[in-house]
């Protein structure tokens, strides 16, 4: 389940899905922690939860609330990772049962001091023992930068760094379907996770094709509201309310593009299937096109067994 737990955060990024508030949304609290727990364990299902925001470290009691779900459910959680609460949360949280905590390097908010708590909280959490990826959004305004930022990070101790591919409009044009030549060069360059590629080739299209969103993945906003997915608005009951109710099969995609579409693969039915070879520029992007493909397999069954 992508959880989408709350509205307020420290950043207000220009190419945020979500636009800035000043207050936290008046239904953020209304449920306690153990009554959210409680409501997932009704359901009979263990579920994978992937948290977002906002900026979930600074949802109330989120600690306890962790706590509690992490006992039954395994979770990812994505933050700015510079906030108040960061260094609270890695002292009173273990790493078991947390998947991986994804850092998100919004680097247009930051002064070289602030940076440098940033990977101050990122070594925090690594010593840890918790699972942390720092993630960078390509917006096209930092492609003269993007390469001089991974050297600085890998100088840093920083090891793993996922550039995320930008969905957005920027001075009209669309994206990914815009980058440039040169800018899908950088790309090649600074790319560790063949997945992404997928998306920066805006090739991920699942349209009419069976999806298990419905049946076992979905997305709830911060009210409980369960949906097929952030794409597919169609409601599938309140969590927090005890009115969820799944299909029983899977359904055909019924979107042509999507909003999420690591997930969007994991949910396909049939095994995603290489574009054509006049797809491809070049052996690299196939070769890291069919490693995507297989790591997406393993990501599927991994959990089918949750």
């Amino acid at each position: 389940m992508l959880w989408h737990i709350n509205d307020l955060c420290n950043f207000g990024c220009v190419y945020c899905f979500f636009p800035k508030v000043e207050k936290e949304h008046p239904e953020v609290g209304r449920f306690t922690p153990q009554q959210i727990y409680e409501a997932f364990q009704k359901t009979g299902r263990n579920w994978h939860l992937f948290i977002s925001g906002g900026e979930p470290l600074l949802y109330p009691d989120f600690i306890e609330l962790v706590n509690l779900l992490k006992t039954n459910h395994p979770i990812q959680i994505s933050t700015n990772l510079y906030n108040k609460n960061v260094k609270e949360f890695a002292e009173r949280v273990s790493p078991e049962n947390i998947i991986v905590i994804n850092a998100s390097l919004h680097i247009l908010h930051h002064n070289s001091k602030s940076l440098q708590k940033f990977i101050s909280n990122y070594h925090l959490f690594l010593n840890k023992g918790f699972d942390i990826i720092v993630s960078y959004v390509t917006y096209p305004p930092l492609f003269k930068r993007i390469k001089d930022d991974f050297l600085f990070l890998k100088n840093e101790g920083v090891q793993y760094v996922l550039p995320c591919t930008y969905n957005g409009t920027f001075e009209g044009k669309k994206y990914p379907g815009s980058y440039t030549r040169e800018q899908m060069r950088i790309i090649r360059e600074i790319y560790q996770e063949p997945l992404e590629l997928l998306v920066v080739m805006d090739k991920m299209h699942f349209y009419n094709k069976l999806c298990r969103a419905g049946k076992d993945y979905f997305f709830m906003d911060l009210k409980g509201e369960v949906f097929r997915c952030c794409t597919i608005w169609d409601s599938y009951g309140n969590l927090y309310q005890g009115t969820f109710k799944p299909d029983t099969s899977a359904k055909p995609c019924t979107s042509h593009i999507c909003h999420d579409h690591c997930h969007g693969m994991m949910s396909l039915i049939e095994e995603p299937q290489p574009p054509e070879e006049e797809f491809y520029e070049n052996g690299f992007f196939r070769e890291m096109t069919i490693k995507s493909l297989d790591i997406v397999s393993r990501m599927k069954k991994s959990l089918q067994s949750v």
